[in-house]
């Protein structure tokens, strides 16, 4: 069973992670109990998004259990987020062993605070772009829909995730997966 871990937390973008949750669950669709996909923050408390969307998360950044996939979405708490001590420690610990860490939107500020991306190339929301490459001059930042680089992948902005997503299940099954759940989302994949 594949493990994915999407962190979370307050004015949290609600696409950002609602996006590749339901895309990436629906391999259970196609493949019963083939994913697990958990909502990961500081807390089990609630967490209110963005655009005022309330949810309990599933896990805590505390548990040591190991995901292969992580995506770290964005949103206007991600200034806050990004300095996050526990947020980064997570991922710094997932890091070693995860398939793919992965950043939606503007949860690139958050995966290159950690330094993990140090020298690789990135992606974020169109409006973020000149932020993110004046901000950290060893990342190389081009505004395009999805980066990959080894196992960190970067998503420029919100509904991209979705792209992001189906990019993971191409890779991790296969192409008729892929085109089967873009089917089902009834989304056109624009990568």
């Amino acid at each position: 069973m594949l493990e994915v871990g999407i962190v979370v937390f307050n004015k949290v973008e609600e696409l950002d992670f609602i996006g590749p949750f339901e895309t990436i669950s629906y391999l259970n669709k196609l493949h019963p109990n083939a994913v697990t996909v958990k909502l990961v923050a500081e807390s089990l408390n609630p967490v209110r998004a963005f655009n005022g969307l309330n949810f309990i998360p599933d896990a805590t950044f505390c548990c040591e259990h190991q995901y292969d996939i992580v995506i770290v979405p964005g949103g206007a708490g991600r200034k806050q987020a990004m300095f996050n001590k526990s947020i980064l420690d997570f991922i710094k610990r997932q890091a070693p062993q995860a398939k793919y860490i992965c950043s939606v939107c503007t949860g690139a500020f958050i995966l290159a605070e950690t330094g993990l991306v140090d020298s690789l190339t990135a992606t974020t929301h169109y409006t973020a772009l000149e932020e993110l490459a004046a901000s950290y001059k060893n990342i190389t930042v081009l505004p395009k829909r999805v980066i990959k680089n080894d196992k960190y992948w970067f998503a420029a902005g919100i509904s991209s995730g979705i792209d992001l997503s189906l990019e993971l299940i191409k890779e991790l099954f296969c192409e008729k997966d892929q085109m089967e759940i873009a089917q089902r989302l009834e989304y056109t994949p624009q990568i």
